[in-house]
């Protein structure tokens, strides 16, 4: 027997049904000589700090506590819902009559991660072979199992997705932890090798925005009359039509007396435009959210995944996570035969022309896995989603090998003494691949007009124009961002990988949710925008390497080196460490600063009395009473509906919500007598607090201002 892991039951249910093991079984397939099993996802993960030592970690982080690195090895666990399915792996395993296992995870890192853990936890030791396929067809599958990799071959792969793992458990489980505790002000601050850098890009282009000053430029244009029609051109000098003063335009306007200008030359000439690259994943998720504002890029991939996996019959699509737009040169003949399948009864048939390009085919442009394009397997009862996401990927791969797009431009250029007119036309003679996009180009026509014809002017005016601040990232731009954050550096540069991404094309995704979801960034229309709570993170947090991109690419590289075995993971994590445990102190020592996490803007409009508002008659009462002196300004207290505020809000923060967030932790709300004993006495006996065991507790609570100009709680158990 041979027992084959695949990473998923769809993945399973496919290579038994291409086996012919169609015997189904609890968590396996069996038959033909095989047996089929599969995990789903991760099985095994990392223990807990708890689970080190459950009486030093179990309960509330200390300082004391961190930086936490395992002293001995790092322990692995199997996760408590995935239990069974593990032991029937495990099981399988060790079956006696099973010769050798047949590796089918995905073949990229974590595929690797996954079953590696597995074999580690079962404690393996039979032979392990790995098979290697693009796509979950029967072809594909045949041609693996003729080519199967000895399992040593994969060693580095599974060193590479190895040391990911320990590195961004190190990072996260340290800085979440210490940095909550230094910072948090009540809230869990989430730091990741990948958020953190994610978060600056949209940090970076949002002040870049904030801080942009419009500058007003100028241009000319003229209108003239022909035989034929009218038509418009920019005056160009000195080969630019913009100008940067109104008095230069008015110069050159005034200096304009002619009612008749000439064609002084007119040129033709014709464009080809070729269909858009391959897909990448990156490219699909940006293509599919700008289009369809229902889908978001982890959904995209969700949606790509089911199609890869297929229905149990097969795949419809190759390996979706790659940031490939080209294909390994070894697939002609399946992209051929592919194509031919794909092409039949489409309106455009005929021109759909098989032909080897490197715009198409280029091995040399290929990491690990080729541009993401349909099998030769057409799906049928595809779900809504996923026929939007197939037919974007069919249509793209069909576009590659249709005739370009063919455009015949105009250019003309009319002369009214001694200044030039340009004015453009573009119209589009040949729809090449748009056919395929059923897409109607709007032509920008010209009216029939000749070369030293005479026209008449019109008008000469000035336009008055400004400059625009960059736009705010969208999914499809944000992505197109991490994945070609290191585009620009040097190839001479071997500490920084060249080209290296924030992220991998499975986890951008993923990583755009969570900042969504831990309130670094906001998300609104298409656009997102940095959170006061982001902007406090990056402006606060002083481990700037974990906000630097370069310093992701280092880590990349390092990565990158161990797949391809120059590098250690040895090496790799001892380098860490080092970085955990200098980053870690240097939180420690930093000044006591706490992060804002509202944005609170005091406006005494706000929180004046409403007399429309359906408040107790107490209430509007209470209102107008001073209640005592600001600490910080000076300017009288009064409750209002919302809290107790300084009533010069324009230039004071001081404030106390009726909801305030610190209290409630321990289920009190903040009360006129309160707020009267901290102005007059600076604090305030509050009994009966309830703390995180339960227990109740009598304390003394001061409200302080931080160094950021804001104010928050010291407790103190009243003894």
């Amino acid at each position: 027997m041979k027992l084959i892991l695949a990473e998923k039951p769809s993945v399973a249910k496919t290579i038994a049904s291409f086996l012919g093991a169609k015997t189904r079984r609890n968590g396996y397939f069996e038959g033909n000589g095989y047996l089929i099993t599969y995990a789903v996802g991760h099985l095994v993960s990392l223990y807990d700090m708890k689970d080190y030592d459950k009486d030093k970690y179990s309960g509330s982080w200390k300082f004391e506590n961190f930086p936490f690195i395992p002293q001995d090895k790092f322990k692995f666990k199997i996760d408590d819902s995935k239990k069974d399915q593990f032991n029937v792996v495990n099981s399988l395993i060790h079956r006696d009559d099973v010769e050798y296992i047949i590796n089918a995870t995905d073949n990229d890192r974590e595929g690797e991660l996954i079953s590696f853990l597995i074999f580690l936890m079962a404690k393996n030791k039979k032979p392990v072979k790995r098979i290697l396929v693009n796509e979950w067809t029967p072809q594909d599958i045949t041609k693996g199992l003729e080519n199967l990799k000895d399992d040593v071959e994969m060693r580095n792969l599974q060193a590479a997705g190895y040391t990911r793992l320990i590195t961004d458990w190190l990072i996260g489980i340290n800085f979440t932890s210490i940095a909550t505790l230094k910072y948090g002000n009540g809230k869990l601050l989430n730091i990741g090798r990948v958020i953190l850098p994610t978060v600056k890009l949209v940090y970076d282009r949002d002040m870049e925005i904030k801080n942009f000053i419009p500058k007003t430029y100028f241009e000319i244009e003229g209108s003239f009359k022909c035989k034929n029609g009218k038509y418009k051109g920019k005056l160009i000098k000195n080969k630019n039509s913009k100008f940067d003063t109104e008095e230069e335009v008015k110069e050159i306007i005034d200096n304009i007396n002619s009612t008749e200008g000439t064609i002084t030359d007119k040129r033709v000439t014709t464009s080809k435009e070729y269909a858009p690259k391959l897909f990448s994943l990156t490219s699909l998720q940006g293509y599919i959210t700008s289009k369809y504002s229902h889908f978001t890029s982890d959904k995209v991939l969700s949606v790509c995944q089911s199609l890869y996996e297929g229905k149990g019959k097969g795949g419809y699509i190759t390996y979706p996570r790659t940031d490939s737009i080209y294909l390994e040169e070894s697939l002609v003949g399946k992209t051929a035969d592919t194509l031919e399948r794909l092409k039949k009864g489409l309106p455009y048939e005929d021109k759909i022309k098989f032909t080897k390009t490197k715009r198409v085919f280029d091995s040399s442009k290929v990491d690990s896995h080729s541009a993401i394009t349909p099998t030769y397997i057409v799906p049928t009862n595809l779900s809504p989603d996923e026929t939007i996401v197939y037919n974007a990927i069919k249509d793209r791969f069909i576009a590659n090998f249709m005739p370009p797009a063919e455009y015949e431009n105009t250019e003309i250029k009319t002369t009214v003494d001694k200044n030039t007119f340009i004015t453009k036309g573009k119209v589009l003679k040949v729809k090449g691949y748009l056919e395929v996009y059923n897409k109607e180009e709007k032509d920008d026509l010209l009216p029939m007009i000749n070369k030293d014809e005479v026209v008449e002017v019109i008008e000469i005016k000035p336009l008055s124009k400004q400059t625009t601040p960059p736009k705010s990232y969208t999914e499809d731009t944000l992505l197109k961002a991490m994945k070609n954050c290191g585009k620009n550096v040097s190839e001479d540069d071997t500490t920084v990988l060249s080209g290296y991404s924030i992220g991998t094309s499975a986890t951008r995704a993923e990583v755009l949710k969570k900042i969504n979801q831990v309130g670094y960034v906001t998300k609104k229309g298409k656009s997102y925008y940095i959170t006061d709570l982001g902007k406090n993170l990056v402006e606060i947090f002083p481990v700037k390497e974990l906000f630097d991109v370069d310093y992701t690419g280092k880590l990349e590289k390092s990565l990158s080196d161990i797949q391809k075995g120059k590098f250690t993971r040895k090496e790799y994590l001892n380098n860490i460490m080092n970085f955990i445990w200098n980053s870690v102190n240097l939180i420690k020592s930093d000044i006591p600063r706490k992060i804002n996490t509202e944005s609170i803007v005091y406006n005494k409009n706000k929180f004046a009395d409403n007399k429309t508002s359906k408040t107790s008659n107490k209430s509007s009462k209470t209102s107008d009473d001073v209640l005592g002196k600001c600490p910080a300004c000076g300017g009288d207290v009064k409750e209002s509906e919302k809290g107790f505020f300084c009533t010069n809000s324009k230039n004071c923060k001081y404030g106390i919500f009726k909801e305030d967030k610190y209290l409630q932790l321990f289920k009190k709300k903040p009360t006129k007598t309160m707020v009267k004993s901290l102005l007059k006495k600076g604090e305030a006996k509050v009994k009966s607090m309830t703390g995180k065991d339960g227990n109740k507790f009598d304390a003394i609570l001061k409200y302080e201002k931080n160094n950021n100009g804001y104010y928050s709680w010291l407790i103190k158990k009243d003894q």
